[in-house]
């Protein structure tokens, strides 16, 4: 017997919201279990002689608290108070690594020692560095990021800028900035875990748009404004994350005018790698008042430098800057001073030049493996969108590939709350150490595609 067993609804509150403060009570209690499936709206209504619209309030009202997950054709659970599956992931050197988007490694261990070395003989920089530095680094490195992004177009003076530990800091950051719990955050239906895992920690509401070749379309953002009233939008226009395609120049015009009249900030992430020669006019570019722009060095350099950075207008870069010193005191200028003194001699343009390169060869290789397949990709990217064949489930094929010793990201792992999730996988080219690695990953990964699944093969 639940809470909802004996309630008894009454005057003095609205019913719907007391049949949500029920069952977020014996959720609390532990009377529903974390996964446990809601009773269907219409046996519940019965069940208390309410309207089947009280039970849907009573429902959506347990959504904004972040007490349940609804999913379209499966039903209301009771969210799982484990970590988000993106922070669960770890590296598996036993396997092919269609799944990691790391940047190939070219020459930046030889980058690293020179720029080390050439730190060694500056003592004066290396004691400055090795104290307690302001939240917002030194002047000079924040200079020289700003003149280093007026050459992608992105103009920003040095009190706009915060570095941060890579752009999913970044990405929190701007979220604690942006919102307050039960905030309601807007995103594609299919977006990056990293956001989702954020949403899920400071208990957003992430809502997921409807996509198309295009990216995000203007009747689902319309929509969304009109019903959730949110704060802000999530977007990766340049190289989507993971369906790959790119946010069309028209849609941004469009979307900027629905946010500046919605008073909504946009967030857009610029991590993925893409060539510049293939990059559309950004969301700064368009309306800096309205845009917190997110990069980092993850994708052009290493993930394990952890160097990320955001600009903004100054008023809300003030208010970022209080938040991350609360996060984190301050930042590494150590590792910042290596990145800036690249970026001075143009070191990270040629490293991202190499890789742009590099990734079109690794595409020649997908082409060529995958051919017979339905993929999307930008060809100086990391990443393929690939629909899978019919008789394959995304979820299925994920775990059966695992079994088979190849990692890849099923549609699932993208999706946002209700969002329905595609037939597809992502694949990543940028793990495997060279060309012959990647095409014997990308080999097995054909093997499972043409495999047949059997129940033995589903319950792996």
């Amino acid at each position: 017997m639940t809470i909802l067993d004996t309630l008894i609804l009454d005057g003095r509150q609205a019913k719907y919201l007391q049949v949500a403060t029920a069952i977020e009570d014996a959720i609390t209690v532990g009377q529903l279990s974390a996964g446990e499936k809601l009773p269907p709206q219409r046996i519940l209504s019965y069940k208390l002689g309410v309207t089947v619209g009280t039970i849907t309030r009573a429902y959506h009202e347990l959504e904004r608290r972040g007490c349940v997950n609804a999913k379209i054709g499966s039903g209301t659970f009771v969210k799982s108070d484990q970590a988000h599956p993106a922070l669960l992931t770890s590296p598996c050197e036993t396997h092919f690594d269609l799944r990691s988007a790391n940047a190939p490694m070219l020459n930046q261990i030889e980058l690293m020692q020179t720029g080390l070395n050439e730190l060694l003989q500056q003592t004066p920089i290396l004691a400055q560095c090795l104290s307690y530095q302001s939240e917002i680094a030194f002047e000079s490195q924040r200079t020289r990021l700003a003149t280093w992004l007026s050459h992608s177009n992105i103009h920003c003076d040095e009190s706009q800028v915060l570095f941060t530990y890579g752009g999913q800091h970044a990405i929190q950051l701007t979220l604690q900035t942006l919102c307050l719990a039960g905030d309601t955050v807007l995103c594609e239906g299919l977006t990056f875990a990293g956001f989702s895992a954020c949403c899920q920690l400071l208990q957003l509401k992430a809502i997921g748009l409807e996509m198309d070749h295009d990216g995000i379309t203007i009747n689902s953002l319309k929509a969304a404004i009109k019903q959730s009233h949110p704060r802000a939008l999530y977007l990766t226009p340049q190289v989507q994350n993971p369906t790959c395609v790119q946010l069309s120049v028209e849609r941004r015009h469009a979307i900027v005018a629905l946010c500046r009249e919605n008073n909504i900030m946009i967030i857009e992430d610029d991590v993925q790698y893409l060539a510049p020669e293939c990059k559309l006019a950004s969301f700064y570019q368009l309306a800096p008042e309205i845009t917190v722009y997110i990069s980092s060095f993850s994708k052009t350099f290493s993930g394990g430098l952890r160097i990320g950075y955001l600009i903004a207008q100054s008023s809300l870069r003030e208010k970022m800057r209080l938040t991350l010193k609360a996060n984190c005191w301050t930042v590494p200028t150590l590792q910042i001073e290596l990145i800036c003194r690249w970026l001075e001699h143009d070191k990270v343009t040629q490293l991202a030049d190499a890789i742009a390169l590099e990734m079109k060869q690794r595409h020649q290789i997908l082409e060529e493996v995958l051919s017979e397949f339905s993929m999307i990709s930008q060809h100086s990217g990391y990443n393929a969108w690939l629909i899978l064949p019919p008789h394959w489930r995304a979820v299925d094929f994920e775990r059966f590939a695992l079994h088979n010793k190849v990692l890849i990201r099923a549609a699932e792992s993208f999706a946002i709350g209700r969002f329905p999730a595609p037939q597809a996988i992502r694949i990543s080219l940028c793990a495997s150490k060279n060309h012959h690695e990647l095409r014997l990953a990308l080999e097995a990964l054909k093997t499972c595609l043409h495999s047949q699944i059997s129940h033995h093969d589903i319950a792996i």
